[in-house]
């Protein structure tokens, strides 16, 4: 993981995000994954519904190939207010110029943010 610290426009950044988290997948070994954005741009890239001319059209591509190497991918749209979790750790590595991943137990920052993410009303 990287922070990106200049980039042209959100959409960008998204497929950066989505990009990054498909590597990490693919590293670990997994196979079956389910990526999530609350980018719906992306999300519709990623499951072939658009096409993207733009800066990010390369990254999607490496979206596009990093997924077929690991087999089965489902890329789903998340709203932003259903994901905080995402949300609150892009904000702590941006203020404190950190990046970090866990496989274990989340960091402590973010496990109320995913309590409230999981819970049922």
């Amino acid at each position: 993981m990287q922070i990106h610290s200049f980039v042209a426009d959100i959409i960008t950044i998204a497929a950066l995000a989505m990009r990054d988290g498909l590597v990490f997948a693919n590293a670990l070994g997994c196979n079956r994954v389910e990526a999530e954005s609350d980018s719906l741009q992306v999300i519709n890239f990623c499951n072939g519904q658009t096409t993207w001319w733009d800066i990010a059209a390369p990254i999607f591509g490496e979206c596009l190939d990093t997924s077929n190497s690991i087999g089965k991918v489902i890329f789903k749209h998340c709203y932003r207010s259903c994901n905080q979790a995402a949300h609150v750790l892009a904000h702590f590595c941006y203020c404190n110029k950190t990046s970090f991943s866990w496989l274990d137990e989340p960091p402590d920052i973010v496990v109320s943010r995913i309590i409230d993410d999981v819970s049922l009303f």
